[in-house]
């Protein structure tokens, strides 16, 4: 790959990496999908965006009593999540215009292990509370043959007569392809030869610059 092109691919790649990831935060993250046979016609869907639990909210609660399952009605892992979002896509933006220098290549390498880091925590923050879902329940529920139960990540899980689906929404495949595209920019090491600035503003004296056969 030339110069330009490389120079242009690493920076486009950056750019979209923020567009993604600011998108991220204006749809759903996660989502829920609950079905049973006895209700061939209806599945309830649930759905964890930046603000919140949306969806069948009411549907779900009444269900979830029955089996003495405390909805959650806080999500204080969610809020720490979309800050350090909207703190990646704003650096994601600044990588784009990083130089080549070794103060670029660090920032843009930090970037990229920012990103897959949220992604990993995410995973483990979703992972946790569903945990907490299915085992820190009413003792004194209406039904109690229903034993404690994990949801998977990403999968079914059978619970009672019901089978419910846990996977990642839109926001969450933002984010993914956010990661992706900042290993890749950090991989295209863009050259900045020829260009008058360097690591974040610093000026950078090129061959034949006649400041440069000055000194």
């Amino acid at each position: 790959m030339n110069r330009p092109a490389r120079r242009l691919g690493s920076r486009a790649a950056y750019l979209i990496a923020a567009v993604l990831t600011a998108a991220a935060l204006a749809v759903p993250l996660w989502g829920f999908a609950m079905s049973a046979p006895q209700y061939p016609d209806e599945t309830l869907h649930l759905r964890v965006t930046r603000t919140g639990i949306a969806g069948d909210v009411h549907e779900v609660q009444t269900l979830q009593h029955y089996i003495g399952v405390r909805f959650p009605t806080e999500l204080p892992e969610l809020t720490w999540a979309v800050r350090v979002i909207a703190g990646l896509a704003a650096a994601l933006g600044l990588a784009a215009f990083a130089g080549n220098g070794r103060i670029g290549r660090i920032y843009r390498a930090g970037c990229a292990v920012a990103v897959v880091g949220l992604v990993v925590a995410s995973a483990v923050a979703v992972q946790g509370r569903l945990y907490k879902v299915g085992h820190e329940r009413d003792p004194r529920a209406p039904i109690r043959a229903v034993r404690d139960f994990t949801p998977p990540l990403i999968g079914p899980v059978q619970v009672g007569n019901f089978t419910v689906w846990s996977f990642p929404h839109v926001g969450a495949m933002l984010l993914l392809g956010a990661a992706a595209l900042s290993i890749a920019g950090v991989r295209l090491k863009p050259d900045t030869t020829g260009d008058s600035v360097g690591d974040f503003g610093s000026a950078r004296l090129q061959p034949g610059d006649p400041r440069k056969d000055a000194a």
